[in-house]
């Protein structure tokens, strides 16, 4: 799925309505500014607002996700490649917040044993260590995200 592709459809469907971007924003319930970002290929608007623009410009949802019409004979592969590609995008985006959810839950319970320790008084060598490691990786984590951002 081209965002770019998406962007520049929906920008000649809403100028094949003779609506600015203000007007499309008002009648779909969104700013200017989303419209803008839609067009742009910054983002991808969400399921309900392609149900909503799909209506108000009379094409298919998949026609928007291709970024073109789409004829009779070309709609079932067309469909099958959106339809994949939707489903690596997400399976993309649960990874990520997977990975991201066991970190919290890592540094919640390394912080409810330093609280806990602190209140009792009783500290465990092994669970210093896990704190430590935890720490390290969380680091670790935050160097590699921004040397990739960088490059």
């Amino acid at each position: 799925m081209d965002m770019q592709k998406v962007g520049t459809f929906l920008s000649e469907l809403r100028k094949e309505r003779n609506l600015t971007q203000d007007e499309l924003g008002e009648q779909i319930g969104v700013t200017n500014k989303t419209v803008s970002r839609w067009e742009n290929g910054n983002y991808l608007p969400p399921v309900e607002m392609l149900q909503i623009l799909s209506k108000l410009f009379d094409v298919s949802i998949n026609e928007i996700l291709n970024g073109e019409r789409i004829n009779d004979s070309d709609y079932k592969n067309i469909s099958e490649e959106n339809i994949k590609s939707a489903l690596n995008e997400s399976n993309a985006v649960i990874k990520k917040h997977r990975k991201i959810m066991n970190w919290v839950i890592a540094i919640v319970i390394a912080a409810l044993y330093v609280v806990i320790s602190l209140i009792s008084q009783k500290w465990e060598y092994t669970w210093i260590i896990w704190v430590i490691y935890c720490i390290y990786r969380i680091v670790e984590t935050i160097i590699i995200h921004y040397l990739k951002v960088q490059f």
